[in-house]
């Protein structure tokens, strides 16, 4: 079961044999912080709060427990990631009046909106280069399809045309694969497409199950994402081609629900959300090296 030792939690044998330990970074009840996405250094965490009842972006430093506002005002702004080299922030803005991507330094200066559309324009990714973004969009067919920006032409191009939403779209490293989560009415799987012949395959395939923001691990060998099993949503990972599918978090409460996970360059560290009634809060484990 769960043993507490200096503000760690150790888990049960199944658990131990993939992950060393499970630790909360920090937690504000009835506040939700969401979808942390860590540098490249793994030093510190990008992500999203509604503390103040808009969504703002922060930084979480790991080294001094301290937090940087980055956004401020009236306005939503979420949906974040980092570039490879930390200098640059895509995130999602309504302060327009409706949800574009933007671009900003990582210490807040240098604003560039770059899409300006009536549909919804959410979840921008960065390339492992640094020169796209892979986003959904509603722009197509009032479903969200995923497109991808080149930053320095803004050369836009259409990558999924269907009636499901397509959403939380990455590149593997060599950016020869996409994985992103394809949603139905009552099912939401994860895919692998193929960048050269645009063809995807559905890695997971369960009825009734949602699984979601997934994401490669630096070598493209494996697959991060979240599921739903025996009625609780968890962490596991898998081979890129959908096998060896391992549960890696399990849950120590009623109602708790493990998502949005991130895993480090040197896939030692993950960290991920977890949510318990209204409150959502960012936890980190160390991947067991064996």
């Amino acid at each position: 079961m769960v043993k507490i030792i200096t503000g760690l939690f150790f888990l049960n044998t199944l658990f131990q044999s993939h992950l060393e330990f499970c630790k909360i970074l920090f937690k504000t009840e009835g506040v939700e912080n969401a979808y942390p996405h860590l540098s490249s250094d793994s030093k510190r965490i990008l992500y999203q709060s509604n503390a103040t009842g808009k969504w703002q972006l922060m930084i979480f430093d790991l080294n001094t427990n301290t937090h940087l506002e980055i956004t401020k005002g009236k306005f939503n702004n979420n949906f974040a990631d980092w570039s490879a080299d930390n200098e640059w922030i895509s995130f999602v803005s309504d302060r327009d009046g409706n949800e574009e991507i933007y671009l900003m330094r990582t210490n807040g200066k240098e604003l560039k909106r770059i899409t300006n559309d009536k549909g919804s324009d959410i979840h921008p990714h960065f390339s492992p280069d640094g020169k796209q973004l892979l986003f959904s969009s509603t722009r197509g067919n009032g479903t969200l399809d995923i497109y991808k920006y080149t930053i320095k032409t803004a050369a836009l191009e259409r990558i999924t045309y269907t009636k499901e939403d397509e959403l939380f779209a990455r590149y593997s490293t060599d950016m020869k694969k996409i994985v992103y989560s394809k949603m139905g009415e009552k099912t939401d799987d994860v895919f692998v497409m193929n960048v050269a012949t645009h063809v995807s395959e559905n890695l997971t395939n369960t009825p009734d199950v949602q699984d979601g923001w997934p994401m490669f691990n630096k070598t493209g060998d494996w697959i991060y994402y979240s599921t739903v099993k025996n009625g609780s949503r968890c962490i596991f990972k898998m081979k890129q081609d959908g096998s060896d599918v391992t549960q890696l978090t399990f849950p120590t409460e009623e109602n708790e629900e493990h998502a949005r996970v991130f895993v480090s360059q040197d896939e030692k560290t993950l960290i991920f959300n977890k949510k318990t009634g209204k409150t959502i809060s960012i936890w980190t484990a160390n991947l067991n090296p064996s």
